[in-house]
C-alpha cells in the first residue's frame, strides 16, 4: 500500500503554517501559497519571520492567494527604496542617534504596509498570527502576537544594513531571521499553537558564497556562519518537536535569487515555488535532512 501524500497527511488536521526567512523571499512564499490553495488545505494559524512574516501577515489578514500574488508582483525597487546617507551618518554620531544601522529609512516600506494591510492590529486578524524579531535593545529573540500590525511586520523585515532598525515602543528591532529562521517552536508554544494538530513549514534556504574573497570576504564569512547557526537552530526545533511527538512537515524550495536590483526575477521565483509546492503535496512527506 502506497504511503499517504503530504496533502492526504494534512487533510482534516488543524495545522499551523510557518513561512521562513529568506532574502526577498516573499515571491517564493506567495507562490507556495498558490500551490497550497490548489490542494484545498487551509491553515488554522500562521507564523513567519522576515519575508515569511510579511506574507504570513497578509495571509492571516484574509487576503486571497491571488491578491497576495498580485500585491508582491506589483512591487518595484521604488516601492521601498528610500536611502538617506546623510541621516545614516547623523544617526552614527554618539549623542545624536542610535547608530548607523541601515541605508534605507524604511518610511516607504512602512507606508506600503499601512496602505495594503487590511487590518490595523493583530487582534483584528481573522486568523492567529505570530511574528519574530531580534530585539537589539534587550538582546533577545522576541515574539509578536498582539498590538499594532504594521510596525511589527516592519520590524521582522528590517534586514540588517539595508533597513534601519525599527523602533517599537522603547526598543529597537532588526530582522527576525537573525534569531529564528522559521519559528515552528514558538508557534507550537503559543496560546493558539496548543490547539494545533500539526505544523507545516515552507523553508527557503539561506544563500551564501561557497568561496570567500574580495573586499567583502569578512562580511561573507559572517553571513555563512550565521546561516549555519540558523539552520542548526531550526533542526533543534524539529528534533524537540519530534521528541514531544508533535507532527511537523517541512517543504524546502530552492528558488532563483531575487534582490533589490533583480526584482524581475520574482516572477520566476513565484512560479517555481508554486510548481515545487504542487509536487511536494502530491508525494509522501520528505524529512528535512533529505530535502
Amino acid at each position: 500500500m502506497a504511503a499517504p501524500t503530504l496533502q492526504q497527511t494534512l487533510q482534516g488536521k488543524r495545522f499551523g503554517l510557518v513561512l521562513s526567512a529568506g532574502y526577498f523571499g516573499f515571491f517564493g512564499h506567495a507562490g507556495f501559497l498558490k500551490g497550497l490553495a490548489a490542494t484545498g488545505l487551509r491553515p488554522a494559524a500562521y507564523a513567519g519571520t522576515s519575508s515569511g512574516g510579511l506574507v504570513a501577515a497578509y495571509a492571516a489578514a484574509g487576503l486571497s492567494e491571488d491578491a497576495i500574488e498580485e500585491l508582491v508582483l506589483q512591487q518595484t525597487r521604488e516601492s521601498f527604496w528610500d536611502p538617506d546617507p546623510i541621516g545614516a551618518v547623523f544617526n552614527a554620531l554618539p549623542r545624536e542617534g542610535h547608530g548607523a544601522t541601515g541605508l534605507l529609512k524604511g518610511e516607504r516600506f512602512r507606508k506600503l504596509l499601512e496602505r495594503t494591510l487590511p487590518v490595523r492590529t493583530f487582534e483584528e486578524l481573522p486568523h492567529p498570527l505570530l511574528l519574530t524579531s531580534a530585539n537589539l535593545t534587550q538582546g533577545t529573540h522576541e515574539v509578536f502576537t498582539s498590538g499594532e500590525l504594521a510596525p511589527r511586520v516592519h520590524a521582522t523585515c528590517a534586514y540588517p544594513g539595508l533597513f534601519r532598525a525599527v523602533r517599537v515602543g522603547r526598543d529597537l528591532y532588526w530582522d527576525g531571521g537573525l534569531v529564528d529562521k522559521a519559528p515552528a517552536l514558538s508557534l507550537r508554544e503559543s496560546a493558539f499553537g496548543k490547539e494545533l494538530d500539526a505544523i507545516l513549514v515552507h523553508y527557503l534556504p539561506s544563500r551564501t558564497r561557497k568561496m570567500l574573497g574580495g573586499p567583502m570576504a569578512y562580511a561573507q564569512g559572517i553571513a555563512a556562519g550565521s546561516a549555519a547557526l540558523r539552520r542548526d537552530h531550526f533542526q533543534l526545533q524539529l528534533a524537540l518537536l519530534k521528541e514531544r511527538g508533535f507532527p511537523i512537515y517541512v517543504m524546502v524550495s530552492n528558488l532563483p535569487p531575487v534582490s533589490p536590483t533583480q526584482m524581475e526575477r520574482g516572477f520566476d521565483a513565484l512560479h517555481q515555488a508554486r510548481l515545487s509546492a504542487e509536487r511536494a503535496f502530491a508525494r509522501p512527506p520528505v524529512p528535512f535532512e533529505e530535502s
